[in-house]
């Protein structure tokens, strides 16, 4: 699957709006030629556009050239798009500064009256002195912008939800929006970026039986080393194996030894041996090449577990993001929408994951709905082990 690219995603947020402008006329418009613009969608955007190439698609798209910008920088791994990557939020009172200074300066704009030309059409009275500006509407409008780049009323009341100016707020915006926030969408101003995480989402979810599959089959595997060549463990005074333990380990083949382990051998011991099998090497038996062979197949078989478990978790997250986007489309935000998959992070050091009993705001909702209708790797046919065993005789028929 190719890499997501924040740049195309803003070239196809612009194609959707307007479904006859091909990627031919992009490309002219914006002064690159079509193998340059196929190649940012096969392969991202690796070099630096020129000023006035970032200019140009600025201009086409409809977008500020900050935000064009910032999707090269993401796209040619120049900025952190980790949310801990975020810039420090300013303080409380300088962001309350500027919001009255921005109310301010639009509670002084005003709108030129209008009169009758001799033609019977309407042209500005420049004579008449300027009307004040519907201030309430402008607010409301603001307010609406705001909560949806937030993700919702209920998101952006969060903090003293209960509190009388949360209900004054939360009144007006119903009234302006509707209570469903059916037009609240339509005011967003902040591209949407979501980032999908498969395994902290399977996590949120309790989807075990696929985890514990992959847990069953390791387990599975070193029975078979063991019943190749069994491992040992050691029960004496002081370090008893109790009978759980004993039965833990006689499952998986484990060999218990009742007394203390032998002394381990000396740096020299080591290296006598090793110099001694080097002067004259020991020829395997046919019985031992054949145990030699059967731990290597296992060897592989377990990477090819491994490799199964990458390739499961990966596509649950390209099914996951692929009905996150068509849930964002459906609600028509006015923005660009950019949806990846990281495999890389930890599952503990990512948010957690929006799911339908506790998401808040129509664009969380709809990621719990995506997730939700989404099966998980749960549903797949077959164990983990045995999946494993019949991609590598596919791969192993395909070679031959």
């Amino acid at each position: 699957m190719p890499p997501s690219s924040r740049l195309v995603d803003l070239i196809d947020w612009y194609k959707n709006a307007h479904p006859d402008v091909t990627d031919a006329e992009i490309a002219r418009r914006v002064g690159i030629t079509r193998a340059n613009l196929s190649q940012w969608r096969s392969n991202g955007v690796r070099g630096w556009p020129a000023r006035a190439t970032l200019d140009a698609l600025a201009a086409t798209i409809g977008r500020p050239y900050r935000e064009v910008l910032e999707a090269v920088l993401a796209d040619s791994g120049y900025a952190d798009t980790s949310r801990s990557s975020t810039a420090a939020a300013r303080p409380h009172q300088v962001v309350l500064d500027e919001a009255v200074r921005v109310l301010t300066e639009a509670a002084r704009l005003t709108n030129q009256p209008v009169r009758r030309a001799a033609d019977g059409s309407w042209e500005p009275d420049l004579d008449a002195d300027g009307l004040p500006i519907d201030w309430a509407a402008f607010v409301t409008t603001a307010l609406a912008g705001a909560a949806a780049n937030i993700g919702g009323i209920d998101a952006i009341l969060a903090g003293r939800p209960g509190s009388w100016e949360a209900g004054v707020i939360r009144d007006a915006l119903n009234a302006a929006v509707g209570h469903d926030e059916w037009d609240l969408w339509r005011h967003r101003t902040e591209p949407v970026n979501v980032v999908v995480h498969p395994e902290r989402i399977l996590y949120d979810m309790g989807a075990s039986v696929w985890e514990n599959g992959f847990h069953a089959a390791e387990t599975e595997l070193y029975r078979r080393e063991n019943a190749i060549r069994p491992s040992h463990t050691y029960s004496y005074p002081g370090h008893e194996l109790s009978d759980d333990m004993r039965a833990y380990y006689t499952d998986l083949g484990v060999e218990i030894i009742d007394g203390p382990p032998p002394p381990l051998p000396t740096v020299e011991q080591i290296e006598t041996a090793m110099a001694a099998e080097r002067e004259n090497p020991t020829e395997l038996t046919p019985e031992e090449q054949a145990d030699e062979d059967a731990l290597a197949a296992i060897g592989v078989l377990s990477d090819r577990l491994e490799a199964l478990q990458r390739e499961e978790r990966a596509e649950y997250g390209r099914q996951v993001a692929q009905a996150v986007r068509e849930r964002l489309t459906a609600l028509n935000l006015p923005v660009p929408v950019t949806v990846s998959v990281d495999l890389a992070t930890p599952w503990h050091q990512v948010p957690e994951s929006p799911l339908e009993d506790w998401a808040t705001g129509g664009i969380d909702r709809a990621i719990a709905e995506a997730i939700a209708e989404t099966p998980t790797p749960d549903t797949l046919p077959g164990t983990p082990l045995e999946r494993a065993e019949a991609a590598l005789q596919r791969e192993q028929n395909g070679s031959n």
